[in-house]
């Protein structure tokens, strides 16, 4: 397979005249295919592919900085060092699906598994040890597994083979139709022809990268991928008004899915928090937690977007990826795609599910053979060892943890508390001690929070701290 540099599309857009815009484009299965492919990525590998194409810069939110406190975090706070890597490069469930996309830009190292030499003990990372007598790791071919790659090699992935779709600026998705192009027209309030014209481009992984960042920042990521001289000006527009908002002026709870029974997590204790409110703002300057509140922190680095999508509903970030995700269940276009509920409800991978968790998320099954050399061979479901050790991810001990505002989890330090605060101005007369129950509602609320803001506490916690006496003194 050709590498990703070296993958190029052919584009043909329909922009309007003197609006530098894009109205849409025609696009084939391998390109629709790519970008429905979005939803199956972890956050975790959002966040990463941004720090290593863009830099340390906030893109989405809070992510950057809640992944790179994981990545300086020491690993003695973890419980095992696959959990660690497990954190810092989530995989993805539909990995070996999406290993037949015309462009990958997903990096992640493929899957292997192992075993040790009875093959009683069975894990996806190599440096697992278990207590047989012979624990000595072997590389096994797993056999569920590369039937289903096999079976999916036909071309395509998520869309019929021969079906074009249209692309709307704002990521709807339509049959290419003349329904579908009266349709666009029509919303545009497009009455002449000629006030349209037709380009051609060739985009390769810059442009999707492009593509994957502004259709989570922007409400025109198709334009901003199209037009690079508007992108910069697009990105700083779409960062000051969903990222960083200098206000917290909003008290109201996010509209989530999660607050119906049949998406309650079965975990319904509450974690609790301590978190430390400037008065006169009502911004948390910090929080400091136990183990399980940064398990819980980490873990959403885990989710897939997908997954966000259908656990918050619309309005996840402040792009237009909803309507990416809202096109794959339109009744005429759902006829045209395949393996959709890898797209609308991706699972985790097997082995990611934590103790700590709150939202209702789900691991997909474990292989049940692997490929011996006289054939297929069952593995037993307690073979497999819990790559994360006991559990959760971050390693259950007598140990506090502080997490800032945008989510850098770090141990405490008094020197960098006090120095926070003095480069803050604030004086310690005007902060206050608040205990926090994290459960449903405000996970929800802090997860969306750090989709769209670089002030993810404040945003996520606000409309709970109203509710909370206030602690005395």
């Amino acid at each position: 397979m050709a590498a990703a540099e070296e993958v190029k599309f052919s584009l043909k857009v329909v922009m309007i005249k003197g609006r530098n815009k894009v109205l849409y484009a025609e696009i084939d299965s391998d390109f629709a295919d790519v970008i429905l492919s979005f939803l199956t990525f972890p956050l975790g590998t959002i966040a990463r592919l941004f720090i290593k194409h863009y830099g340390n810069t906030p893109i989405l939110g809070s992510l950057n900085s809640l992944y790179a406190g994981l990545f300086n975090l020491d690993g003695s706070h973890f419980g095992t060092e696959a959990g660690r890597l497990m954190l810092l490069n989530p995989r993805n469930a539909s990995q070996f699906l999406c290993s037949t996309l015309k462009l990958q830009i997903d990096d992640t190292p493929p899957i292997k598994f192992f075993a040790c030499r009875t093959h009683k003990c069975v894990s996806v990372y190599y440096k697992m040890r278990c207590l047989c007598p012979d624990s000595t790791i072997n590389e096994i071919w797993i056999d569920d597994f590369f039937q289903y790659l096999f079976r999916s090699g036909n071309g395509s992935v998520f869309t019929a083979k021969t079906t074009t779709f249209v692309l709307t600026d704002d990521l709807e998705m339509l049959i290419n139709s003349p329904a579908s192009i009266f349709q666009i027209l029509r919303r545009n309030f497009i009455e002449d022809a000629n006030t349209l014209e037709e380009k051609t481009l060739i985009v390769g992984l810059k442009e999707i990268m492009e593509l994957l960042k502004a259709s989570l920042v922007s409400k025109t990521p198709l334009t901003d991928m199209v037009l690079p001289t508007r992108t910069m000006a697009a990105t700083l527009d779409g960062r000051t008004k969903y990222i960083a908002p200098a206000k917290y002026e909003s008290d109201a709870l996010p509209r989530t899915r999660t607050q119906t029974s049949q998406n309650m997590s079965s975990n319904s204790k509450k974690i609790n928090v301590k978190a430390f409110v400037q008065k006169s703002s009502s911004r948390v300057l910090l929080a400091q937690s136990r183990h399980d509140f940064i398990d819980f922190l980490f873990s959403m680095l885990t989710i897939p977007l997908g997954r966000v999508q259908f656990l918050l509903g619309e309005n996840t970030c402040g792009g237009s990826i909803h309507n990416l995700y809202r096109s794959i269940s339109n009744s005429e276009t759902a006829n045209y795609m395949k393996a959709t509920t890898r797209l609308l409800e991706p699972l985790l991978p097997q082995g990611y599910l934590s103790l700590n968790r709150i939202f209702s998320l789900k691991e997909e099954l474990p292989p049940s053979h692997y490929k011996g050399i006289l054939g297929p061979l069952p593995i037993p479901a307690k073979s497999w060892i819990d790559p994360k050790g006991k559990g959760s991810f971050v390693k259950e001990a007598r140990t506090l943890f502080v997490v800032t505002d945008d989510l850098v989890v770090s141990t405490p330090s008094s020197i960098s508390i006090i120095s926070t605060l003095n480069q803050m101005k604030i004086p310690i007369s005007d902060v206050e001690e608040r205990e926090l129950g994290i459960g449903m509602e405000e996970a929800s609320s802090i997860l969306q929070a750090s989709l769209t803001s670089t002030y993810a506490l404040t945003n996520g916690l606000k409309p709970f701290l109203k509710r909370q006496p206030k602690q005395e003194k």
